[in-house]
């Protein structure tokens, strides 16, 4: 039943885009726009294969709003929404592509895996203003293929930064705007140098009050790159970092303290801040064989270093080796503060082998990496108690260790066995090992230290067909169909209980099997744990579509149907730690459509239009609650997936110098948690948003003739909306911004 389902499905997809067809055919003629062209890696489709992805080009970075950081500038394409929990634009932010959150979407920089070995996670708030050193992105939605050595569900986002000019230039950038935003960037090119050398360098600050109350951030970072051409290679150097101090807002406010304050933040305490950086050091080397065979070699080095702090009342004296330091009754409450702490260490490899033959491309390659983490947390002060009074003035109540090993290996097959018709071929291997540790630290002793160690083994086909039509209705037809496999490992946080981590004392991750490791004098040293109960998921991901592109209009069409097995999901909460609280549920359907459409009006107006909707529901899911008890959720929508998203802008080049846009976003239902009840929903909401660029010498500066002017107000109409959010007792939402802007000023030298 479910594969007749699933045909009518995508039966009723390609009828839709034949009818979008017959529609483009009564539609006026003039000129395309030229846009740039975006740069081909092996990461990535290139123009003749349409997939289900979007090209954001340099050009259109080049009109982006620089207060927003990179998640939020991909709101205008199908299937993707973002969102900051300071409720205005920097700070901790996140990206959805499908619904899918980012531990299930990928990002690679220049080829290179950007996700958290350990969390799966990424942490846009360490790379501080990054859109300023990217050349273009591809998104990639649903499977993409292998060659990142991503597992992505939700799909992929592919980064590539500036190419280094052939000519000495910079640029200084001056931004303001609500909430406190700051903004002060400079960058430098040197141009062609003796001997195929060249090198750029970026500085950037900026920061921000937040719009929700102590959400404040101050972010700085820098980039340089260095390159060197022969004519049979490429050798480039990239170094790129930055410090980030952010004020919590991870938690959701209440509904009920929302309607007093819609600044309201539930972490009151002054100094709760996340002081974190992050560099990544990359080498890469293109080595071009023949003019069939290229050889690429990318080798990463990333280290992270920093912490969080916290107040903690009522906590169990035992639980922070109170008991030891201070002499307490294991049982009594304090309050204290308290920091955790983490190093990570991760080096890799990206070889990859391409050749160009009469009938396409050929990819092989792999990579591999090694991963680090020392997890550890003190007590900074006790109420009561002055620094004086602690025995050890190092207050060291946890550590833990996380060690990954990761390889994958892949094929990857473009043959054209026709004219216009191309078949693709995607076989990946992926191995991946994880060890845990807790160290003996404090009153983590015995049985109540864990270890364990767990390895999968996954097997990631992909196939597709590519169809170049030709001519049709006056432009240019494709269509495309695909099928392909994927697997996610569940991440660390992940394999312990709803509210409990590693950091907490006594408590066992979820494990169905265990035994006590000994010391030589036959204590307990600490307990090994296997088999895990909270497996590995698993996706099969169907997708048909359909694009035309005309001489004024270009669209695409697609649809998918996404087959879960063990999908795992989001209850509709968060731990201490803001982390989402998941668990695998035993069948899940994800359904949807995607529109992308550019439109030329005449030579002043162009319209953008970026649309989804989606079915995201359990078919299987039998929810055991926190008190025990059974539910069924099986037909139920899935918690925080927006039901749809819609991205409408209309841009006028009013002269050389003048331009504008305005864009009107809609999102869909978000359920806040797996009940399907209407009452536990976030609302949809629409708001509206005003952009003006002016170059200052065609306004009657004409000794500024390299600076350009912007001025951007968003959510002009003020509307009171939600971005995500969870259930726990009450509904609770983190709030966005109201009506706010940015200015600035970017000059040229």
């Amino acid at each position: 039943m479910q594969i007749i389902t699933r045909s009518l499905f995508l039966i009723v997809l390609f009828l839709a885009a034949t009818t979008s067809c017959v529609w483009a055919e009564d539609a006026p003629v003039s000129p395309p726009t030229e846009t740039e062209e975006i740069v081909v890696t092996a990461s990535r489709y290139d123009d003749t294969v349409h997939l289900n992805q979007t090209n954001v080009t340099a050009e259109d970075l080049e009109f982006r709003e620089p207060d927003l950081p990179m998640p939020l500038l991909l709101q205008d394409v199908p299937g993707v929404f973002a969102y900051s929990d300071a409720g205005s634009n920097l700070g901790y932010t996140y990206v959805k592509i499908r619904g899918f959150d980012q531990r299930r979407v990928g990002v690679l920089i220049n080829g290179i895996p950007f996700n958290d070995p350990e969390d799966h996670n990424l942490w846009w708030v360490n790379m501080p203003d990054l859109a300023s050193s990217t050349q273009d992105i591809q998104i990639q939605r649903g499977v993409s293929n292998s060659m990142g050595g991503m597992t992505a569900m939700g799909g992929t986002i592919n980064i590539i930064t500036k190419r280094l000019a052939e000519k000495e230039q910079g640029r200084a950038s001056l931004g303001a705007g609500s909430y406190g935003f700051n903004r002060q960037m400079i960058s430098y090119e040197t141009g062609e140098l003796k001997g195929g050398f060249r090198s750029s360098l970026r500085l950037s600050r900026q920061s921000s009050d937040g719009y929700r109350q102590r959400t404040g951030v101050d972010q700085w970072g820098v980039f340089w790159s260095g390159e060197h051409q022969s004519e049979r290679s490429t050798t480039r150097i990239n170094i790129f970092t930055g410090r980030e101090v952010t004020h919590h807002g991870w938690n959701a406010s209440p509904e009920s303290e929302l309607e007093n304050d819609r600044t309201h933040n539930p972490e009151t305490y002054h100094n709760a801040v996340d002081d974190f950086q992050q560099p990544h050091y990359e080498l890469h080397n293109d080595l071009f064989l023949s003019s069939r065979w290229t050889l690429k070699n990318s080798i990463y080095y990333v280290q992270g270093e920093g912490y969080y702090e916290n107040f903690k009342d009522g906590e169990t004296a035992e639980d922070y080796a109170l008991d030891q330091y201070l002499g307490l009754d294991p049982n009594e409450e304090v309050d204290l503060v308290r920091r955790k702490y983490v190093r990570k260490d991760q080096v890799g490899w990206v070889p990859r082998v391409i050749f160009e033959h009469d009938k396409g491309r050929f990819t092989m390659g792999g990579d591999t990496y090694k991963f680090h983490s020392n997890h550890w947390g003190d007590v900074m002060n006790v109420a009561g108690y002055s620094p004086a009074d602690f025995i050890d003035p190092e207050v060291k109540y946890h550590e833990y260790t996380g060690d990954k090993k990761a390889y994958s290996l892949y094929a990857n097959e473009r043959y054209e066995i026709v004219n216009g018709l191309t078949l693709m071929g995607d076989l990946q291997y992926q191995h991946k090992e994880y060890d845990f540790l807790q160290r003996e630290v404090g009153n983590f002793v015995g049985e109540n230290r864990n270890g364990y160690t767990v390895d999968y083994g996954f097997f990631n086909p992909k196939g597709g067909v590519h169809w170049q039509a030709g001519q049709v209705a006056g432009g240019q037809m494709a269509m495309y169909g695909s099928v392909g496999v994927n697997h996610r490992e569940p991440t660390d946080n992940e394999l312990f209980d709803t509210w409990d981590g590693a950091d907490d004392l006594g408590k066992d991750p979820l494990f169905n099997n265990s035994r006590q490791v000994m010391k030589s004098d036959g204590t307990v040293d600490y307990v090994e744990w296997w088999d895990p109960q909270v497996t590995e998921e698993k996706v099969v991901d169907y997708e048909l579509g359909f694009s035309w592109a005309g001489s004024f209009l270009s669209f695409s069409l697609g649809g998918y149907w996404m087959d879960f097995t063990n999908e795992i999901v989001p209850y509709g909460g968060v731990n201490e730690d803001g982390y989402g609280i998941r668990g695998n549920a035993e069948s899940t359907l994800h359904r949807g459509f995607e529109l992308g459409l550019r439109a030329k009006i005449n030579n002043e107006n162009s319209l953008a239009v970026a649309a989804s909707r989606s079915w995201d529901e359990y078919d299987v899911f039998d929810f055991y609650d926190w008190d025990g008890s059974l539910s069924d959720f099986s037909g139920n929508p899935i918690a925080l997936f927006p039901e749809h998203l819609l991205s409408v802008s209309w841009q006028t080049q009013w002269n050389p110098g003048v331009r504008t846009q305005i864009r009107v976003r809609n999102v869909g239902k978000q359920y806040l948690d797996n009940t399907g009840d209407e009452e536990r929903i976030i609302d949809p909401w629409t708001t509206l948003d005003f952009s003006l660029w002016f170059d200052l010498d065609q306004i009657g500066l004409e000794a500024l003739t390299a600076a350009q002017a912007f001025i951007h107000v968003r959510n002009i109409g003020d509307v009171e909306y939600e971005t995500t959010g969870y259930y726990n007792s009450e509904n609770n939402y983190i709030p966005a911004a109201g009506r706010n802007f940015a200015v600035g000023l970017d000059y040229d030298f």
